[in-house]
């Protein structure tokens, strides 16, 4: 990033409410490499986007890490300038959870069996970050845990790119030239000029569409990023929904930071686990488009995704029916799949919402 850029964002509001501009001097080895990982896979995401469509002004765009410890992210508009901001916080708690999975013996424990590990899963979730050469377990194993981690990070940047190339934020603060979207959802109370009656299925939409979207960038990138599968089977797509289902749903648990036992989610922002439900539905819906194979065996695998993340989550402490267990109540359940017909509608209110505004 150029010098300028960051003496811009060095005093941006929002991201010093996010902890500050992260000065990477200090920084342990561990976090060192979260954060070049990170631009990694910004840099991948956003030099692809710009072959497809230069005319995005995508490389525009910064990347900015903050110090927080918060687990956050965000895209931030201010002026003619655009950033996704990521919490060194986030980083963080997304390689913790990462390590404990690996070190988890439920954890794929038939696909990549956890051998004599050095490190219990309760070690790697709660002390000091374990560096990755300090893993001991064996390199395919770690490696493919690895390879979860970068699918994370994908998930979470390509959502907050796809807020800003959504134009989410000119929807949310329509007469005011800055503006933000973030996980925490920190900007609830501050979207000006829309009716409070409006407000919460606006919320709600412009998360949706973000993930569908976001989900589309990925797609799209498919044999760029992966081009030893460009004959892809149906194993291969049906490996590729499970990591891409396993890593989304492992960030929505880190991004779950609310108190209570069992989720319930508000009217005005769809709680971390309705999206991850809706999600990992929309992974297989659009990769059996992509990559076709048998509708019983992508059930199965989305199935297996929510088991395999389920045994990190039900040992943190959480009640029955929040990230595993029964789930919610039959009249629970109906409500559910009146909101989940809205979450595949979203992206075409946001789009009457934007022709609309281009035409108005």
């Amino acid at each position: 990033m150029e010098e300028v850029s960051r003496a811009f964002w060095k005093v941006d509001p929002i991201v010093r409410s996010m902890g500050g501009y992260l000065d990477v001097i200090g920084l342990t080895p561990v976090e060192t490499t979260l954060v070049h990982w990170t631009e990694h896979v910004f840099d991948i995401n956003i030099g692809l986007l710009d072959a497809r469509d230069p005319d995005l002004n995508i490389k525009g765009i910064d990347l900015v890490i903050s110090a927080g410890d918060a687990p956050n992210a965000a895209a931030r508009q201010s002026g003619d300038r655009r950033a996704v901001i990521i919490s060194l916080g986030l980083l963080r708690k997304l390689w913790r959870f990462l390590t404990a999975a690996a070190h988890h013996p439920d954890v794929l424990s038939r696909a990549h069996p956890l051998r004599d590990p050095g490190k219990s899963w309760k070690e790697a979730l709660d002390g000091p970050l374990i560096a990755f050469d300090d893993w001991s377990m064996e390199a395919e194993r770690a490696e493919y845990f690895v390879d979860i981690l970068m699918q994370m990070f994908d998930y979470v940047i390509s959502h907050e790119l796809a807020h800003l190339l959504r134009r989410h934020i000119d929807l949310l603060f329509p007469d005011a030239t800055p503006g933000f979207v973030d996980e925490a959802a920190t900007y609830l109370d501050q979207a000006p000029g829309r009716s409070p009656e409006l407000l919460p299925e606006m919320l709600q939409d412009i998360e949706f569409d973000a993930d569908a979207n976001g989900l589309n960038q990925m797609l799209l990138s498919m044999d760029e990023k992966h081009p030893f599968l460009r004959g892809w089977t149906a194993e291969d797509g049906l490996e590729y929904g499970f990591q891409l289902a396993f890593a989304h749903i492992l960030v929505m648990r880190a991004l779950d930071t609310r108190e209570g036992p069992v989720d319930r989610p508000g009217t005005e922002y769809p709680s971390p686990l309705f999206r991850a439900m809706n999600f990992t539905n929309l992974v297989f819906r659009s990769l059996h488009d992509l990559v076709p194979c048998d509708f019983e065996e992508s059930v199965r695998v989305h199935d297996t995704a929510w088991f395999e993340a389920s045994e990190i989550s039900k040992d943190i402490g959480f009640g029955d029916g929040r990230w595993f267990g029964e789930g919610p109540s039959d009249a629970d359940h109906e409500k559910f799949l009146v909101r989940e017909a809205r979450y595949f509608e979203a992206t075409r209110r946001i789009d009457r919402i934007l022709d609309g505004a281009d035409n108005g």
